[in-house]
């Protein structure tokens, strides 16, 4: 009798235990062959809702919204003022190149071929932007025009410009106000143009006098027309409060008022707000050779200890119509002040 029972429970054991292994190598078989018949993983993507750290998304953007760097320079200033931006923010342009009247390698500087005077500087800039679209116009997606005296905070110049497809005919900058309504962007505070800007600018304007007259005037207000004439918009940069990011002055003129008077207060295309500037500037102009080093300082090693700093995440890319809507409220838009001259 003990003998029937203990077989008896030997068998349900065993049986249970066999059932076991049926079933596991069933789920083995079918998780195989589920696995051999998906799609192969999509590699991940980078998206505005992934929660990452700003030092994340700042390395993210240096090659996903790439900017070429052209800096106007001259040779007795290759040493010194030109070193400077070398050695602090031009050394996160993703490619940087001077437009001198000399050759230096050592620098990155380029021969444009222009004499060396300030009635040049238009011919210069023309030159340079030849150069970056004849051996770099579709290896990158933005293309900075600055002097070696204006430092540009990088950083905020691509979470700025990444919401703009680089294929869409616009650029940006310090608007200032002119004889023809959609304005220019200020030289010296620095200008950025699309890949497509930058098309249309060597493929139809700098080979046509008509669009693009050959003169000896100042530069940005001529490189503006050009591009007007050739259906590249002058985008609006200001932040959401109204306030300027590329500024053409130095803090300690700006700060804590934008200037009511003088040279300035004539050209600008906004009106000012009460407070200068805004908190994701991007350029500052006539900045001092000692003055790098303390940009430099301030900007990317100071840190203040018990201020919070907010976190950011990537702005949404504009959809194509609505960038297009953008684009077209933007050429049609006219200074308050506007005046003919």
């Amino acid at each position: 009798m003990y003998r029937n029972v203990l077989c008896l429970v030997l068998g349900l054991v065993i049986g249970i235990r066999l059932t076991d292994l049926f079933d596991y190598l069933r789920l083995t078989d079918s998780r195989d062959y589920a696995l051999t018949q998906a799609p192969a993983a999509t590699p991940q993507v980078h998206t505005e809702t992934k929660t990452e750290t700003e030092a994340d998304i700042a390395a993210w953007l240096f090659n996903e919204t790439r900017v070429l760097c052209l800096v106007l320079t001259i040779p007795q200033w290759h040493h010194s003022k030109a070193a400077k931006v070398k050695n602090t923010w031009g050394s996160r342009c993703n490619k940087l190149i001077f437009l001198s009247s000399e050759e230096d390698k050592e620098l990155g500087a380029i021969d444009v071929g222009v004499p060396e005077d300030r009635k040049n500087l238009y011919a210069k800039v023309r030159a340079g932007f030849a150069y970056a679209y004849k051996h770099h116009g579709e290896d990158y997606d933005w293309f900075l025009k600055a002097d070696d005296d204006t430092f540009i905070i990088m950083e905020n110049l691509r979470y700025f410009l990444y919401p703009y497809d680089p294929e869409a005919a616009l650029y940006f900058g310090h608007k200032f106000h002119t004889d023809f309504p959609q304005g220019y962007m200020s030289g010296g505070a620095g200008y950025v143009l699309s890949r497509d800007a930058l098309r249309r600018l060597n493929l139809f304007a700098l080979n046509n006098t008509r669009f693009c007259p050959v003169n000896t005037l100042s530069e940005d207000r001529q490189i503006g027309k050009c591009l007007r004439n050739v259906g590249v918009v002058a985008g609006d940069s200001r932040d959401e409060e109204g306030q300027e990011r590329f500024l053409p002055l130095s803090p300690k003129h700006l700060v804590p008022h934008f200037p009511t008077t003088g040279w300035l207060s004539g050209l600008v295309f906004y009106k000012p707000t009460e407070t200068c500037c805004s908190t994701t500037a991007i350029s500052y102009h006539y900045v001092k050779d000692f003055e790098f080093e303390i940009y430099e300082y301030l900007l990317y090693r100071l840190r203040v200890f018990g201020i919070p700093v907010p976190q950011r995440t990537l702005p949404m890319r504009l959809p194509q119509q609505q960038l297009q809507r953008q684009l077209e409220i933007w050429s049609k838009e006219k200074t308050t002040n506007h005046k003919k001259g």
